[in-house]
Order: structure tokens, then C-alpha cells, then sequence
């Protein structure tokens, strides 16, 4: 991969360009985004992340809302309260969202979440969206492996790389309800323990990662929701009922709402955007999606028993 990051006119700044797909530019000065995505400098950009530990706007010439918020016609300042001077401030001039945050707020918040929930929002405003699923590709067939954390994905994906497979992504997928494009992740492929005979180390744990081979988009085929359960079973869905159960899921872990929800839900009021705009579209891109697929439920009594639960049904089809 290139090294195209690059120092501002003074030489003073490392910044990093990212090209989602043609759809979205980002600039930051740390790493936001899958380093694949990393590409020459943009002029037209449609995020930019900044840790910064300078303020624009003095608070004094903000309008308060509430103890912690302040704003005026393109800015809003996030002043936590109790942690010296840990803000996040966020300005959106000429259609572009710009987040600044200094190293405090950092430590007692996750401005990341932020920032996905903005890359969430912008994707959305061009009619594509994130979904909470990993997703392989092979000789031009696509599985979609839906599913809560902590269920399997991850299990399964690195069993189907055996394969031959691979990887659009493990975690996170983006969809405009026609086509899937990937956002690839580190993959933790083992977890050491290294000191489980010792009784008060034994939580402590390292990953090895691997960088598996990616596609950058495919047509979706078949879609996997997998669920832990007392027996192994593969059955057809219902797409509607499949539709819920993912823009939900994915809520959860790309949502546009981050915790704390007051910094995001200060935002949309400040600013008269219609909150369930958002959600219908995510949820109306999805059917499209689910649409194109043959969708299944597979449940296991084990992580590791999706992949054979889902080889033998894809080989009998």
C-alpha cells in the first residue's frame, strides 16, 4: 500500500486521505478508517477529523443548550462538565461535517463513535448505507453473515478464507440495496492467554491480526443471519422480519446515535433534522438488499458449527 499521507503547507501536520468507494472523502490527521482506503489528497472532502486541542468558537459567543452543549448557525461545542477541558467541537459548513477534540476528551469519551455516526449519516444522504455483517466472495457468489457481536462472524469468515474466499469485510459492510462494497478490518485471528493459571491475570489476552485478501464489491447472493441456539438448523426467512432484526442490530453497532446520545440527538435538534428520515432509508436500502438474496436463519449451538451448517446448505443448493 502507498503512504499517501501528507504535511500541510508548514510542514507541521501528518494528515490521512480516504476514499470510500467513490462516495465519500475523509481527511484526518489519525487513523478513522481501513488503511485500504488510504489515497492521494482530495480537494472536494466530505469529513474531516481532527484531534486538536484549540476551540474556533469561544463558548461565550455560543448559545447554551442545556449545561454541556453550545452552538450557533455551523458549530456545536461539546463541553464535558467535569474533565477540565475535554471538548469535541463539530461544524458543518457548506454541507461538510468537521470534528475537532483535544486528547482529554479522548480519554473520558469515544469521538470515533462520532464519527462513524456521521459517516453513517453522509453515506445515508447518498443513498447508501452501513450493515452490521461480515461478508466472502468467491468465484463472483457473495455470503452475507449477519449477525449480534460476539455471535460468530469473525469465527466464521476465517473458516470460509480456508476456502479460498475472500473477505469484503468482517464487521461492517456498505450497501446501496443493489451492490456491497467492502470495509475491511484488521481480522484477530487467535486470542492468547497467557497467564490463565495465574487467577488475577488470567482476563489478560492478546490477538494476533491478520490482513486477509479483500474484494472491494460484489452482487449479493445469499444472506446467513446467525443466532446461538439449543440445536443446529438452517431455514428460509421472512425477508421483512430479517429487515427489522438487521437495521436494529446494526444500530447497535453503527449507530447513528452514539453513546452518550445527547451530543448526536443536540445535533439533529439544532439543526431540524427529522430523525426517522435516517432510520426509514437505512431500513428501506436493506429490503433492497435482502430483496436480492436468498436470506436464511442459521442457528448453532456453537460459533464454530455455522461454517459446515452453511457450506452444506450452499453446496446443496
Amino acid at each position: 500500500m502507498k503512504n499517501y499521507a501528507y504535511k500541510d503547507l508548514k510542514g507541521n501536520k501528518t494528515y490521512l486521505n480516504y476514499n470510500i468507494h467513490d462516495i465519500l472523502q475523509i481527511r484526518s490527521n489519525i487513523p478513522v478508517a481501513p488503511p485500504c482506503f488510504i489515497q492521494e489528497p482530495s480537494e472536494c472532502v466530505d469529513i474531516e477529523v481532527y484531534r486538536d486541542g484549540k476551540l474556533e468558537s469561544p463558548l461565550s459567543r455560543l448559545t447554551p443548550l442545556g449545561l454541556r452543549l453550545f452552538y450557533d448557525e455551523d458549530t456545536l461545542i461539546h463541553k464535558c462538565r467535569f474533565f477540565l477541558d475535554a471538548h469535541l467541537q463539530i461544524k458543518d459548513p457548506q454541507n461538510k461535517i468537521i470534528l475537532k477534540f483535544n486528547r482529554m476528551y479522548s480519554l473520558v469519551r469515544n469521538p470515533k463513535a462520532y464519527f462513524l455516526a456521521f459517516l453513517q449519516m453522509k453515506l445515508l444522504d447518498k443513498d447508501f448505507t452501513f450493515i452490521h455483517a461480515a461478508g466472502v466472495v468467491k468465484n463472483g457468489e457473495s455470503l452475507l453473515f449477519p449477525a449480534f457481536s460476539d455471535t460468530g462472524k469473525t469465527t466464521t469468515t476465517l473458516l470460509f478464507l480456508k476456502d479460498g474466499y475472500n473477505v469484503l469485510g468482517d464487521d461492517k459492510i456498505i450497501t446501496n440495496g443493489q451492490t456491497i462494497f467492502s470495509y475491511p478490518q484488521r481480522i484477530g485471528k487467535k486470542t492468547f492467554r497467557p497467564f490463565d493459571t495465574i487467577p488475577f491475570l488470567k482476563k489478560v489476552k492478546f490477538r494476533k491480526f491478520i490482513n486477509p485478501p479483500i474484494v472491494l464489491k460484489a452482487s449479493p447472493n445469499k444472506l446467513f443471519f446467525l443466532t446461538i441456539g439449543n440445536k443446529n438448523e438452517v431455514k428460509e426467512v421472512d425477508k421483512e422480519d430479517i429487515t427489522e432484526k438487521v437495521s436494529t442490530m446494526t444500530e447497535a453497532t453503527c449507530p447513528l446515535f452514539p453513546y452518550p446520545m445527547g451530543v448526536m440527538l443536540g445535533y439533529y435538534f439544532i439543526r431540524n433534522i427529522p430523525l426517522n428520515t435516517y432510520v426509514e432509508k437505512r431500513k428501506r436500502i436493506m429490503f433492497q438488499l435482502l430483496n436480492k438474496c436468498e436470506t436464511f436463519m442459521v442457528t448453532a449451538k456453537k460459533s464454530s458449527e455455522f461454517y459446515s451448517l452453511i457450506k452444506t446448505k450452499n453446496e446443496n443448493e
